[in-house]
């Protein structure tokens, strides 16, 4: 039976544990290695091979990345109560699993929209995600002489062109639209026009499902919540590899809200204490409450009224 209503959902709570994330070394070292690595390599390419910078992680985290997928689609079935034919996914990063999985799940139709082309190429890799999923229909049928035609024999498009290349896509074309670790990338100056860009997209009826990362990409703090506007969103600092829009979930969800959507909360996961000292934070994060300030990370669901 699908859900009437998303505030029948009531969200799971976990708290996390201040775990840092990445090399051992000062937020404020990592921020200057960044500008220049960035500068020195500004090829992906050579960045991936350098283990610098990398879009995600979902090539390596296949079992995750899969299990997620499934259940995305599972949850918009108890939503809808129909099955999503049509799916986008934001920021694939280096794996394009999601149309593998999507496609053993019966979508008909798929499209992965990044910034830029950063997807692997590695057929071998794309074998073994499509052997974990031996009851695909079509299994077959799946092309692996490269990356182009595996698309193709699922019924799947990657674009690279970012927030520009969905204008491809027709008005109420998807059935569901899902990312992981995604939004908080998204320059703050954009994020309202990627907000009614979904919505144009979605069916009456449709959803997303986004995973939304808080914390900083200098060690998994709030290091980022240090800078002034002005400093954060400089050039400088924007295009070095760690910018995240510093947006705060209360926030998202207005901007989601405002754009037109019914939205609420699966989950979200707390810090159990500061992970950075709230003194030591820009004049408007220091003033938010523990409840909204503690906040690492959260799961969106979106619907699209009828």
């Amino acid at each position: 039976m699908a859900v009437t209503s998303l505030h029948d959902i009531a969200p799971a709570q976990q708290v996390l544990e201040n775990a840092p994330r990445g090399l051992p070394l000062p937020w404020w070292a990592k921020i200057g290695a960044k500008i220049v690595l960035s500068r020195v390599f500004p090829s992906y390419r050579t960045r991936k091979a350098l283990g610098l910078f990398l879009h995600g992680n979902l090539d390596q985290n296949v079992a995750q990345h899969h299990a997620f997928v499934k259940n995305v689609l599972a949850q918009h079935e108890r939503v809808t109560g129909s099955k999503a034919a049509t799916l986008l996914e934001l920021g694939p990063g280096n794996s394009l699993g999601t149309a593998l999985f999507a496609a053993a799940e019966g979508v008909e139709r798929m499209w992965l929209a990044d910034v830029g082309d950063f997807a692997s190429n590695d057929m071998a890799f794309y074998r073994r995600l499509a052997g974990m999923v031996p009851a695909y229909p079509g299994h077959q049928s799946i092309c692996f002489t490269d990356r182009a035609g595996m698309l193709a024999s699922i019924n799947a498009t990657y674009l690279t062109g970012g927030t520009a290349s969905l204008a491809e896509l027709p008005d109420g074309s998807l059935d569901l639209i899902l990312s992981t670790a995604v939004l908080e990338h998204v320059g703050r100056a954009d994020f309202f026009l990627l907000a009614r860009e979904m919505l144009r997209l979605l069916r009456p009826g449709g959803t997303a499902y986004h995973e939304v990362d808080l914390m900083d990409h200098l060690g998994g703090a709030q290091n980022n919540l240090r800078f002034s506007q002005a400093t954060w969103e400089s050039t400088l600092m924007a295009k070095s590899g760690f910018y995240t829009n510093r947006l705060r979930c209360r926030e998202i969800l207005q901007i989601m809200r405002d754009a037109g959507f019914e939205a609420a909360l699966t989950r979200v996961t707390r810090w159990g204490a500061p992970p950075t000292p709230r003194a030591a934070l820009a004049a408007p994060f220091r003033a938010l409450p523990d409840d909204e300030l503690l906040i690492a990370n959260f799961g969106m669901l979106l619907r699209k009224p009828l």
